[in-house]
């Protein structure tokens, strides 16, 4: 896993309690946006269990990257190749099906870049 990149800037929008650790240069982007339309936002405040073993412990879990509280929205950012989204959208199915009354918008690496030119943004892989 890639080292969490700190941010050093602050975000007038961010609603978490620590400031948050981006993983790549496309959620920093992203919060970038959300905070520049005053959109309040957290990072990755919570953790979906999709599967536990035969002890209960959590085999596999879903961390969104984006909490609204305002739209009771999560976003989840992915800049992958699109041959290897295949594992996210089918954690993505699992948190729909386990969890209905939770709303998530996942954006591919095609919707960062056009955000990205839309804004004049730099994305940084």
């Amino acid at each position: 896993m890639p080292e969490a990149l700190p941010e050093t800037v602050l975000f007038q929008a961010y609603r978490g309690s620590k400031p948050p650790r981006f993983v790549n240069g496309a959620e920093r982007e992203c919060a970038h946006i959300l905070d520049w339309y005053g959109i309040p936002w957290e990072y990755e405040p919570r953790s979906f269990v999709l599967e536990r073993d035969a002890e209960g412990r959590v085999t596999s879990a879903f961390t969104p990257d984006f909490y609204l509280p305002e739209q009771d929205l999560y976003i989840e950012v992915t800049v992958m190749k699109q041959s290897l989204v295949t594992r996210k959208n089918r954690k993505l199915r699992e948190v729909r099906r386990l969890y209905p009354e939770i709303r998530v918008k996942l954006f591919y690496r095609r919707d960062i870049e056009r955000l990205a030119q839309r804004y004049r943004l730099r994305i940084a892989s």
